[in-house]
């Protein structure tokens, strides 16, 4: 359903690595809610400067990997530089349109959507890409902030809520759990394709 979207501005990229930022989220709390594990194949959408994408690569290690995925050309440079300066061997830098990932199909393990999911106009043609690339059983991890006043984040009219985001997953094929989130600023979900018996999926809200 089209809706107004909002991309974090570029300009901006220094606050995605605020020490303050990262103490509320926990992220290593966060990816333990999703179990990443040694050997996984992780899609980091939407990666910014790369914050999520150095933790996700010590977490699957040598034997797996991870594929940073961005839009825009400033964060694209600021994660190849990270993967150099780091030597994050088992990292790939990959840029992206809105709604398609030059990736192979069934490629992912574990897809992340951290402050993603509220930037694109129309999300479900964005979550069928995502689709495309899941594994069988594999299982999408979706970070997002309140529908409510918070010292930081986009601006109310484009954010999505827990409920309407867990509507616009089940739309898509997506069953969502709702796992504990370190700050009352964000929700986490964690989603992974219908299986037979469960209910049935609804339209999405926005």
């Amino acid at each position: 359903m089209q809706r107004e979207g909002w991309r974090f501005p570029p300009e901006r990229r220094h606050v995605l690595k605020d020490e303050d930022r990262q103490r509320r989220l926990q992220p290593e709390r966060i990816l333990d809610e999703a179990d990443v594990q040694p050997g996984e194949t992780v899609v980091d959408v939407g990666a910014g400067p790369g914050f999520w994408t150095e933790l996700l690569a010590k977490r699957v290690g040598p034997n797996g990997h991870v594929f940073a995925v961005d839009v825009e050309p400033v964060m694209l440079d600021e994660l190849r530089t990270l993967v150099e300066e780091r030597g994050l061997s088992n990292v790939d830098v990959v840029q992206s349109e809105e709604t398609s990932i030059p990736l192979e199909e069934g490629i992912a393990d574990l897809i992340l959507l951290i402050f993603v999911l509220h930037e694109p106009p129309d999300p479900m043609p964005f979550l069928a890409e995502i689709i495309r690339l899941l594994k069988p059983n594999g299982r999408v991890l979706v970070v997002d902030w309140q529908d409510w006043p918070t010292e930081q984040g986009p601006p109310l009219e484009v954010r999505i809520s827990q409920e309407e985001a867990r509507a616009l997953l089940g739309a898509a094929g997506l069953s969502a759990e709702v796992m504990i989130s370190p700050t009352r600023d964000a929700y986490v979900l964690l989603a992974r394709e219908f299986r037979a018996g469960e209910l049935e999926i609804t339209e999405p809200t926005v």
